[in-house]
């Protein structure tokens, strides 16, 4: 859909300024394949992503051989929550520390951390990275500006 195609790419690109400039790693847009589980052919790809420098050296020509540090998923229209949220789940089972699930019918933002409950933020509350990316925040209402 345009909306959630058009929000997956701004998350991916305040995501993208953010890395480049403090050099921390490397962001992804939608379509990136990553292997989350070693001994399985899982490939997902999240509409954004982030992986840090010190897990990932260089980039691979194949798909991303280990789960994103940060993975962001866009609710879009047809997107059923129990899938999205199954998706979540799959990326905290991975080792994924910290995912962002965006939901543009609602202007909100669901924060997952592993072995924490889940919050969820709107309007002008803060979206920081956490400990994935310590520096980075934004105003949750630009991811849909």
């Amino acid at each position: 859909a345009g909306r959630s195609g058009w929000i997956s790419g701004n998350a991916y690109c305040l995501l993208a300024n953010h890395v480049r400039q403090s050099q921390l790693g490397w962001a992804f847009p939608p379509e990136t394949g990553f292997v989350l589980f070693e001994d399985r052919q899982t490939v997902r790809s999240p509409d954004a992503a982030v992986v840090l420098r010190n897990r990932l050296a260089e980039l691979p020509d194949s798909f991303v051989p280990m789960a994103p540090d940060l993975a962001v998923e866009v609710l879009s229209p047809s997107d059923r929550m129990a899938d999205a949220l199954a998706k979540v789940a799959m990326y905290l089972q991975a080792g994924t520390p910290l995912v962002w699930l965006v939901n543009p019918a609602t202007r909100t933002v669901v924060v997952f951390r592993s072995e924490m409950d889940p919050v969820t933020m709107a309007g002008s509350d803060t979206l920081d990275g956490g400990e994935v990316l310590p520096e980075f925040s934004v105003p949750v209402a630009e991811i849909f500006a």
